[in-house]
């Protein structure tokens, strides 16, 4: 996959990016949709001191203004995060799909590529050498699914912005038949009231109102669930950076009842020791 255009879409804040997308179109007419998550069992090994810790820890935690990772930062947001440009380890999927979004064929492989060399690792296929080449926010990818350009967006400079453009849409097109298929088959809508809150100046919450979920949101919402489902019937450990944490919910409540004292209190024992 030399040279695929791949990238990552996430919120405007977010640090550590653990997920980025691919297509491609094949020429029998069929989609090869990438997904691929960043893979830290390099770094993280077995038994040692930072896995024990990463297990108490369990999660990364996901507060109003802040967020405690379950790993340390110099990995969580650098060495593991998925930056454009930069080589990184990857277990990805291939999903190849038909014009209606259906899937045909899987590949799964363990991506290991370090300072341009490959190391094959026996137990799973070894996919090639492959770049982030763009971090796009939520609403950048919106602004795509509207009908606007990326205007300047800091790209790849080997990749064309409109490339990208089209990958988007392209990549929304299959999510929606996706999606479709799924209600089809009896899924539920779940979906519940998600807060947003300003901060102060002193970094508490002063005021709140409902999250805006976007198209965007439901593509990549649509994409890694595919991966979740196909993915949890290899026998093969995955270890994330970050998940979404229950403890928003709590966040939240502390905030309703203005109790800030339990609340500054609650993000300093989660900060300890990183």
């Amino acid at each position: 996959m030399r040279g695929e255009r791949i990238f990552s879409i996430d919120p405007e804040t977010a640090k550590d990016i653990d997920d980025a997308l691919s297509v491609t179109v094949n020429e029998n007419g069929t989609y090869d949709v990438g997904v691929h998550i960043a893979d830290v069992s390099f770094f993280v090994k077995p038994n040692t001191p930072l896995d024990r810790d990463a297990r108490k820890r369990a999660t990364s935690v996901y507060l109003v203004q802040r967020a405690v990772p379950m790993l340390p930062p110099a990995l969580s947001e650098q060495l593991c995060s998925l930056l454009p440009g930069q080589d990184r380890l990857a277990f990805s999927v291939i999903f190849t799909m038909d014009i209606e979004g259906k899937v045909v064929k899987k590949w799964f492989g363990k991506t290991i590529i370090r300072y341009g060399s490959i190391h094959i690792n026996t137990e799973v296929t070894l996919m090639s050498n492959h770049r982030s080449v763009a971090k796009l926010s939520y609403s950048d990818a919106q602004r795509v699914i509207d009908g606007q350009s990326l205007g300047n967006l800091s790209t790849d400079p080997a990749q064309n912005p409109s490339s990208i453009e089209h990958d988007i849409n392209l990549l929304q097109s299959l999510a929606k038949k996706v999606r479709n298929q799924r209600f089809q088959n009896g899924t539920l809508s779940l979906e519940s009231l998600t807060l947003s809150f300003k901060l102060g100046e002193d970094g508490f919450p002063i005021d709140c109102g409902q999250y805006e979920r976007s198209e965007a949101n439901t593509l990549i919402e649509e994409v890694c669930r595919l991966f979740s489902q196909n993915s949890s019937l290899l026998r093969i450990p995955l270890v994330s950076s970050c998940c979404w944490s229950t403890l928003q919910s709590l966040s939240k409540l502390l905030f309703i009842f203005q109790n800030k004292h339990c609340y500054a209190d609650m993000i300093h024992q989660l900060s300890a020791d990183w």
